[in-house]
């Protein structure tokens, strides 16, 4: 069992970003792939998730991708965030981008183009730095979900 944050956007903040993301491409898939499972790896060994690569195959990318947005320099990727109507979702960076603020400005930027008065996001009780991120740009937790995970099963309940 584990625990779960939803997090509501209630203090805006005056913060603003210049960054540009790009909607999600194909052509990244691969690069994509290894950000996203590396970036909660760590995250899904700790708790036992398994598995612990989440990304196994291109099913994944069957649905949803047209809500991802990625930040790019020279075609490598930064960081991404997906936009799910009112949720902020998947906000990942890049390993070697990681502490230079690019997390708090993809953060920024969805708040920006996020089209909705009421937003939320999810984060893992686990996740310290990214609790404190969104805490410190306007977030606050509402809610705490607990989270069966059945190894024999392989389900999240």
């Amino acid at each position: 069992m584990f625990l779960v944050y939803e997090m509501e956007y209630l203090h805006p903040v005056s913060d603003k970003t210049s960054i540009q993301m790009v909607p999600y491409s194909p052509k990244y898939r691969e690069e994509y792939k290894r950000i996203y499972n590396q970036c909660y790896h760590e995250m899904r060994q700790s708790l036992k998730i398994e598995p612990v690569d989440f990304i196994q195959d291109n099913s994944f990318f069957e649905s949803g991708m047209d809500k991802v947005f990625l930040l790019l320099c020279n075609e490598e990727i930064i960081g991404s965030v997906a936009l799910k109507d009112n949720e902020i979702d998947d906000l990942i960076v890049n390993a070697k981008y990681q502490s230079q603020g690019y997390g708090k400005q993809i953060l920024l930027w969805a708040l920006e183009n996020i089209k909705n008065e009421k937003i939320i996001l999810h984060v893992a009780e686990w996740n310290k730095k990214a609790i404190e991120l969104y805490r410190k740009n306007g977030f606050e937790i509402v809610n705490t979900i607990s989270i069966n995970y059945e190894q024999d099963d392989k389900e999240v309940q």
